[in-house]
């Protein structure tokens, strides 16, 4: 599988490319449907989080201004209408199916968005869908499914690539190791 560094290259080219199509056609938000929700009743284990533009802001108000990591990641909130993270850990394979995730890939399908990553093998399969506004990126869902884990991120909102790494361990993003 792909690493997360391998991931941020590609979608910073695939970004590039995407910045091709027209503004107007990037204007729909991603929204987490209900069907999403209710996976959490079969699952074993969740993580759900929840971080709208108010409490963003709130964040980033406890984060330290004289700390660099600290003050790039409180800019780069600044800029954020959202974060939000569903993961899912199951007992047993066939818990979920890929049908669950029909309602999400149809959003996801709309002209608004471009998928810029899709790696499948045996056992995974990550997707990574961008939209853009204004010349900018102006979101990011990633959709992570194994036989027994389920994680879907998404970043509503300004994002420059080169700092979305920072966001690693924070808010509910999943730590990606950097070298």
């Amino acid at each position: 599988m792909k690493t997360v560094k391998t991931v941020l290259v590609t979608m910073t080219l695939s970004f590039a490319c995407a910045l091709l199509v027209p503004a107007p056609l990037f204007a729909q938000t991603f929204a987490l449907p209900e069907q999403i929700e209710r996976l959490s009743a079969r699952a074993k284990g969740t993580v759900n989080v929840t971080l709208d533009g108010a409490l963003l802001q709130l964040a980033g108000q406890f984060l330290d201004g004289s700390d660099s990591d600290e003050r790039m990641v409180k800019e780069i909130i600044s800029k954020l209408r959202g974060i939000y993270v569903r993961s899912f850990a199951f007992a047993r394979e066939g818990e979920y199916t890929d049908a669950d995730l029909n309602q999400v890939r149809a959003q996801l399908r709309s002209p608004a968005w471009a998928r810029v990553v899709d790696s499948r093998d045996e056992n995974n399969h990550m997707q990574i869908f961008v939209r853009a506004e204004n010349s900018t990126l102006g979101g990011v869902v990633i959709l992570a499914a194994e036989p027994t884990q389920l994680s879907i991120v998404s970043i509503d909102g300004a994002i420059d690539l080169k700092q979305l790494s920072r966001l690693s361990g924070k808010f509910g993003i999943p730590s990606v190791p950097q070298k």
